[in-house]
């Protein structure tokens, strides 16, 4: 007796012998065909569209619920009262900007020692973002709106930073050469990471100066693809915004300019930069005010970093000065990350004369150590001092798609150099990770201890990471066998959900996210309990 269908079946439903091949054979090119619709689904606008909404909705969403710190912008900063990383620091310096008259302009010439507590404002490189954002925020404090009313204003303004991001994202991948599919499926992936959601829906400068680093990235492909001197100032004005908002993307610009401009040197040879006047003069001919435009923002952002990051670099020999140079060692005590740094730097030098040091750390542990606490940290809402831990299938999960990853890097590591805009990409991007792997390795050999290890630090260039590891996942899809692709389409789009719903931002945070200490009062009265795990009473 066989155990097929058919026979099995009644006489009367069962196919006849001439059709049932035919039967077999649509349900095998349906199954063939599935991927290509589901790449003109990602390829619709409207796709594309709805993705940014959603992205709108959530971000707007956890800018309401995420419990927020209450600081005063004259030095009262509690550490304890935030969940947003630093976010008690970048609301207490846009409030104390906020509280000085308009008339003293961005540089600050002296602040008392208490107000320390907000970190060294005098000489610190990444001022910009606060003093800009102090502007809508002054006529909110003199109208004496409720202090949350200003923190979730700012928190929305940081979505449209946000949203912003996903826009530049879009062309910066269409401009590398990624196909419409591979380029919104890298934007929706992006959209459902958490930590790009909770990033946007704080009051900090990661999210502008995300936006603004992408910008740059856009002007750098573009230039690689068509050079001339207009895309090569605007890569330039881009970089200087990106560095006066956030200044340690200062590096990362660098690279991603010097090799932009030496993939269009190496293939056009030096003729591409030649007549730079012409080409200036030809410029505000036929688009006069959008070049004044750029020169304009090239004045002022050259000189903004020449009074912050030069005079720091000639005077202090740092681009951001060691709070002690610039106040007494006791009054830089009140700043809690100098105060962190100190008493690292005197135990791990004390255990050094003492010959009591640590030995030092393995490598390869240290390496699945920082791999697993960066997963972790860009899907989840964790850092380095979460005491809760992912559940375990989840965490199994997440090695799965690491191994996946790493093993779609070796085996496409060719095709990541296949066109000069995805080389560039590709060395931006191993640029960047790798230079945060050293700096956290260099941290723990000097400090004894994991501080700035989150998955936020390589956020900027994970977007681009997965278009290659999209596009990547896609080649060798087609390269597979049609009975293979037939079998493996539906199991494969069922894993590509479950992975998509299991780490996305909703999902990875009230999963975890059980306490009352994560959410204000207004979402723990209006959220459901069984959502936020909530079952007391909520303070009136």
């Amino acid at each position: 007796m066989s155990d097929s269908v058919t026979d099995t079946a009644p006489a009367a439903a069962r196919p006849s012998p001439q059709r049932g091949p035919n039967g077999r054979q649509r349900l095998h090119d349906g199954l063939l065909a599935l991927p290509d619709r589901i790449g003109l689904l990602l390829a619709n606008p409207w796709t594309y569209r709805v993705a940014l909404l959603v992205f709108v909705l959530m971000g707007a969403f956890f800018a309401g619920i995420l419990h927020y710190p209450i600081v005063d912008g004259q030095g009262h900063v509690p550490y304890g009262g935030t969940i947003a990383p630093d976010e008690h620091r970048h609301l207490a310096n846009i409030l104390y900007y906020a509280g000085l008259p308009l008339t003293n302009g961005p540089v600050l010439h002296h602040i008392d020692p208490g107000d320390l507590a907000m970190g060294e404002m005098l000489r610190f490189p990444s001022y910009f973002y606060y003093y800009v954002m102090s502007f809508p925020v002054k006529p909110m404090v003199n109208a004496e709106l409720p202090y949350s009313w200003i923190v979730i204003a700012l928190r929305l303004a940081n979505v449209l930073f946000g949203l912003l991001g996903l826009v530049v994202l879009r062309r910066l991948l269409r401009t590398m050469g990624f196909s419409t599919a591979v380029t919104v499926l890298s934007v929706i992936v992006l959209v459902l990471t958490g930590r790009y959601v909770w990033q946007s829906a704080a009051v900090s400068y990661d999210a502008p100066s995300m936006t603004l680093f992408l910008c740059c990235l856009l002007y750098c492909a573009r230039f690689i693809r068509e050079p001339r001197w207009g895309t090569l100032g605007a890569m330039v004005v881009t970089a200087g915004w990106t560095v006066l908002v956030k200044y340690t993307f200062l590096p990362f610009v660098g690279v991603a300019a010097v090799v932009a401009v030496g993939f269009a040197v190496q293939r056009d040879g030096w003729g591409v930069l030649a007549h730079p006047l012409r080409a200036a003069g030809e410029a505000i001919r036929t688009r006069t005010v959008r070049t004044v435009a750029w020169f304009l923002g090239f004045a002022v952002v050259a000189a903004l970093l020449v009074e912050r990051l030069g005079v720091n670099l000639l005077v202090y020999r740092q681009f951001n000065p060691d709070c002690s140079k610039l106040h007494t060692h006791m009054q830089c005590l009140t700043f809690a990350i100098y105060a962190r740094n100190y008493d690292a730097t005197r135990t791990h030098e004390l255990a050094a004369a003492n010959g009591t040091s640590l030995p030092a750390p393995d490598l390869l542990e240290f390496t699945g150590r920082w791999v697993t606490t960066y997963f972790q940290s860009v899907f989840f809402y964790r850092d380095r001092t979460t005491v809760w831990s992912v559940d375990p299938l989840v965490a199994a999960l997440g090695s799965l798609v690491v191994i996946a990853a790493v093993l779609l890097v070796v085996l496409s590591f060719r095709r990541f150099f296949g066109s000069r805009t995805a080389a560039w990409g590709t060395i931006v991007t191993v640029v960047y990770i790798g230079a945060t792997f050293v700096f956290n390795l260099r941290t723990l050999l000097q400090l004894d201890d994991e501080y700035a290890f989150s998955g936020r630090y390589v956020l900027p260039v994970v977007p681009i990471l997965y278009a290659l590891l999209i596009a990547a996942a896609v080649a060798a899809w087609r390269r597979l066998p049609d009975w293979v692709r037939a079998g493996a389409v539906v199991p494969a789009l069922v894993a590509v959900a479950v992975l998509l719903l299991v780490f996305s931002a909703p999902t990875a945070f009230f999963e975890y996210a059980r306490t009352p200490n994560w959410y204000t009062d207004t979402a723990l009265d209006h959220l459901p309990r069984w959502l936020t795990g909530y079952t007391g009473e909520v303070a009136p």
